[in-house]
């Protein structure tokens, strides 16, 4: 489901740059670097005096050091006085709520144990790792967490809504195309088929514990909260790659729960679309965490935190 150094050209111009560097207090910005803690459950990069937090969850067979190879997010925040907390938790597309409490023990342990102060605080997440921000988002709105002060969440391409997840590999399950593909559409069917039952008999399982569905019930708990939804729908390299339609992409179900979202009065929601910037691993893929501008995320970060 689901990214030379040049030398310098005389040695006036390098030791100008000594000379400068030589010239700044050890105390100011420029001459103080992040400091990095690396565990078995999470990379946490903290600047010298972070105004935010930023937590990123990886895509389903992924890690904290994919989303930072695949996507400049995470320095391009620390550079700008944002600590990102980069989880290694993945594999989850819904969690039961044993694992959000853990989840969340997790984040607060982390935060607690290297001083970071999380009173603003965004999450966010590329592919499944998105379900796990939203579904964490809407835990910490039914039941604050002291510490921790959420401020809002973003999904990147993410296929946060199940029921649509579980048509969509029914047809792909039929197609005579690509017949490469079709075991993780066989994969999630069985899953949600042992997990949650068929939408068409056990919609209310779907109802509580989809991250979001395309209805006024299931968005309601994050009404007021900021939520942004990324996605880069190029449906002629969809079509050509897996032979989808746009109504079976991530971004048709984010469209139609962004719509549901600004219906019941979210006017913080927003609908994100790219073009060409979607690259995975090297290659030319629309479902990517580099469809982000960072630079704009960070504005936005730092906005929610004033």
């Amino acid at each position: 489901m689901n990214p030379a150094p040049s030398m310098p050209r005389i040695d006036a111009f390098f030791a100008g740059c000594l000379l400068l560097a030589a010239c700044q207090s050890p105390n100011s910005p420029q001459a103080r670097v992040p400091r990095e803690v690396h565990t078995p459950t999470y990379d946490l990069v903290i600047p010298a005096e972070p105004k935010a937090l930023l937590i990123l969850f990886p895509c389903f067979p992924c890690d904290a050091a994919d989303t930072r190879l695949e996507s400049p997010i995470a320095d391009t925040a620390a550079a700008n006085g944002i600590a990102v907390l980069m989880m290694n938790f993945n594999q989850h597309i819904l969690m039961s709520d044993a694992e959000k409490r853990e989840v969340l023990d997790t984040i607060a342990a982390a935060v607690k144990a290297h001083g970071v102060d999380a009173s603003n605080t965004v999450i966010g997440g590329f592919s499944s790792g998105g379900n796990v921000s939203v579904l964490l988002a809407k835990e910490l709105v039914r039941v604050p967490r002291p510490g921790i002060g959420l401020k809002g969440v973003f999904a990147v391409d993410s296929p946060l809504d199940l029921v649509h997840l579980y048509e969509c590999s029914k047809r792909d399950l039929a197609k005579s195309s690509f017949p490469e593909y079709k075991d993780e559409a066989r994969y999630l069917q069985a899953f949600l088929d042992s997990t949650l039952g068929s939408p068409t008999d056990s919609m209310a399982n779907y109802e509580r514990s989809a991250p979001l569905l395309n209805t006024s019930a299931s968005v309601a708990a994050l009404k007021d909260l900021p939520i942004r939804f990324y996605t880069e729908p190029d449906t002629a390299w969809w079509r050509a790659n897996r032979d989808d339609s746009y109504e079976e992409l991530n971004a048709f179900g984010l469209k139609r729960i962004h719509d549901t979202l600004v219906a019941v009065g979210n006017a913080r929601a927003e609908y994100i679309t790219t073009e060409g910037r979607g690259v995975q691993q090297g290659n030319r893929h629309p479902h990517a965490w580099s469809i982000v501008d960072e630079r704009e995320l960070v504005r936005w970060v730092e906005g929610l935190s004033r």
